[in-house]
């Protein structure tokens, strides 16, 4: 009787002891992911900007190319 009770006892607090570890490690995977989801933006939209996805003028600024209109008199005609 005594051994099961001891044995009890055991798993009990190796299974209490496991549970606070997993806490720890839960609490700590969720900051570290966190920070790395922070730092992927970060770096994300440094990427962003340096390769040129975000412009902060508007389009009515920029000048538009046109194509030209007009008819080229030199130009053969296609057959």
């Amino acid at each position: 009787m005594t051994t099961a009770v001891m044995g009890f006892i055991l798993i009990a607090a190796i299974f209490v002891f496991v549970l606070f570890i997993a806490r720890r490690v839960l609490r700590l995977a969720i900051k570290l992911a966190f920070i790395s989801a922070v730092i992927f933006a970060v770096i994300g939209a440094g990427i962003g900007w340096w390769r040129g996805w975000f412009d902060s003028s508007s389009r009515t600024q920029r000048p538009t190319s046109q194509a030209n209109q007009q008819r080229n008199s030199n130009r053969r005609p296609t057959r």
